[in-house]
């Protein structure tokens, strides 16, 4: 009995060996996925820009009486509403445009400098923005008053934290891709900034110019361009290698 038992387990040894050597030398263990190609900058060679244009006449903003403590109502006189402007050869500003398809099989490096984020005579400057996630939002105070800054946000977790005079810094982050983020203050009820949050590099706004440019590796892209009144509008568009590419998105009537 001894014997055929020492002899069944040297049988069972070899086999294992057997299946351990074959294959040459291919692991028996499922492949894992292979990681995505990181973006190189270099090879974003494309070029897309263009113009929001606004149709029809620009609606009048209404003026603000600022309140909420005697900083704003000094120093932000001949406020109005933000939420349409329009430049004086007709192109609508403030206009968040990103890449909302395309980017996708690579991995992103998050950038190393802040974005900035400033209060200005009571005024969020600039009135839209845009980062990556995990990059830093810097926020700062630059009026000798109170502000509080209250992000509303769905995905990512909202703050709200308390700049109280001039030179107040705070820095921030998000997680998560998001659009859009709404930031305010909630003693000076007017203020609003409105921010697009991506996981990738392909996002820009349409500023106070009314223009706007990204640069795009070779590829087909869905791109959107959103205002915070007017909604949003996507056009496909196709880049191959130093392409310059027009595109044009119409706002309004």
């Amino acid at each position: 009995m001894k014997t055929k038992r020492f002899a069944g387990l040297v049988l069972f040894a070899g086999l294992i060996a057997f299946a351990g050597c074959s294959g040459s030398g291919v692991s028996s263990l499922p492949n894992e996925s292979a990681p995505s190609p990181a973006f190189s900058p270099s090879s974003a060679t494309a070029r897309v820009f263009g113009n929001i244009q606004f149709e029809g006449t620009p609606p009048v903003m209404a003026a603000l009486k600022p309140g909420g403590s005697r900083f704003c109502v000094v120093n932000a006189r001949d406020l109005t509403e933000q939420d349409v402007l329009v430049t004086k050869d007709g192109k609508l500003r403030n206009v968040i445009v990103y890449v909302k398809s395309g980017f996708e099989g690579r991995t992103y490096s998050t950038p190393d400098e802040p974005v900035i984020l400033d209060q200005q005579k009571c005024v969020y400057v600039p009135h839209v923005l845009t980062v990556m996630t995990n990059q830093k939002l810097k926020v700062l105070n630059s009026d000798a008053t109170f502000h509080n800054v209250h992000a509303v946000a769905k995905v990512n977790a909202g703050f709200n934290f308390a700049q109280t005079d001039k030179g107040a810094e705070n820095t921030v982050s998000f997680d998560h891709a998001e659009m859009p983020i709404r930031i305010g203050c909630d003693l000076h009820r007017w203020m609003g900034v409105w921010i697009g949050v991506f996981d990738h590099p392909f996002h820009s706004t349409s500023g106070d110019s009314g223009s706007f440019e990204l640069k795009l590796p070779p590829g087909k892209y869905e791109i959107a361009a959103w205002h915070e009144k007017y909604g949003e509008k996507v056009s496909t568009v196709e880049v191959g290698d130093r392409a310059q590419v027009q595109l044009d998105f119409n706002f309004g009537k």
